[in-house]
Formats: C-alpha cells, structure tokens, sequence
C-alpha cells in the first residue's frame, strides 16, 4: 500500500510538474516582441513615424490611381510598429479581433515575426507568429508560415486560418490554403477581387525593412 501511494504521488507530481512547465512556457514573451515594446521613442518622434508610414502608402495609392507605369516603396520596421502602436487601434478598431491588442512585427531576411496579446476567458497571453511572405508569381501572394507559438509553446492553427479564409472569402477575397516547403501557406490571388487593380511584381524583406513594387494597369496592355 505504501509503494502505491508512493507511486501516486511520483506520478501526480510529475504530472503537476509539466502542467507548471506548460503553464510557464505559455506565459512566456517572445524577445523580439519584448524587444518592441520596451523601445523608447518619444511620443512626439513616434507620432512622426506613424505619420511617414501613412504618407508612403498614399504615395503607392496615388500612384496607383494615377496609373504610374512603375512604382515601388518601401517601409522600415519602426515606421510600421509606430503605426500599429498610435493608430492602429485608434482609427481602425473594427479591423481588429477581439481580444487582441499590442501588435507588433519584426522584419529579418525573408521573413516576417508578428506578436500580439490576445486576451481569453480563460488565457491571457501573447500569440507570435513568424511567416515568410513571397510572390509565386506576379499578383499571386504566399504567406508561408513557418511558426505559431503561445508563449514559447507551438500552436495548431488550423481552425484559425480557415476562419480567416472564410472570412477573407466574405469580403471578396480569392484565397486558397495549401503547403509549401511542408509548411502551411495562405495563397491570396489579388487580381482576383478586383480586375482593375495594379499587379504587385515585387517583394521583399530585409532586415528592418519591406519593399514592395508593381506596375499599373495600363502598363500591362
């Protein structure tokens, strides 16, 4: 009798010991997300970098509406994590699910790492993801994700992209879900929603920064 409680109490210990373990890995933050939100820049110096990332992307806009033949642009990292932090929430709160505040991203070589708090019933946490984004062709968008993590814990999202996709599909978007190099990937077809829009022929990303470039659409006749 007594090896027997011996042996319940080694195993509920255990047991106890792992859920601690996931409980703790789960509650863990991402460096590069901590990294991103102890950045110190005034408000006045963020506000300016918010601002400059507005202004690049009207100039893709204007330039789009204007049929340029070619254009391009490109946006550092501390430009669109201003973004994120002064107005994202701001002006557009109905873009953002609920539960979800503090986004922020990182730009490394070819990839992508974006972290938010997400806030549940029953976990509170910070989910980060880290995709790497490239055109298969022109106007044919893959987002090739490569990791999903709660904390330091990897995440199945399978429910999730397909609630995104459904929701995408709803607002027009033509997207399908496949794999690529044995990782999931969400391919958006942007020529799809609108024929009329400008074909993106160029993308990358670098450390600190996003370049994107295109050509309007009557370049392209």
């Amino acid at each position: 009798m007594k090896r027997y409680l011996l042996f319940f109490f080694l195993v509920l210990l255990f047991l106890t010991g792992i859920a601690a373990g996931l409980y703790w890995s789960s509650a863990q933050v991402p460096d590069f997300y901590q990294e991103a939100l102890q950045e110190q820049m005034e408000p006045e110096v963020r506000q300016e970098e918010a601002k400059e990332f507005v202004q690049r992307s009207m100039q893709v806009v204007n330039k789009v509406r204007n049929h340029e033949p070619l254009w391009s642009q490109e946006f550092s990292e501390q430009q669109v994590n201003a973004w994120l932090a002064e107005e994202l929430h701001q002006k557009y709160n109905k873009w953002v699910p609920d539960g979800v505040t503090d986004p922020r991203i990182r730009f490394e070589k070819n990839q992508v790492e974006l972290g938010f708090h997400l806030s549940l019933s029953q976990w509170s946490g910070i989910i980060s993801l880290k995709f790497k984004p490239w055109l298969m062709k022109e106007n044919r968008l893959v987002l090739e994700l490569e990791q999903a993590r709660a904390g330091l814990l990897p995440i199945p999202i399978d429910e999730a992209i397909t609630e995104l996709i459904q929701e995408a599909r709803k607002e027009g978007w033509f997207i399908e879900w496949g794999q690529s190099n044995g990782n999931d990937a969400i391919i958006v077809y942007l020529d799809r929603r609108k024929p009329e829009l400008p074909e993106l022929t160029a993308l990358a990303v670098e450390t600190g920064l996003f370049r994107i470039a295109g050509k309007s659409e009557s370049d392209t006749q």
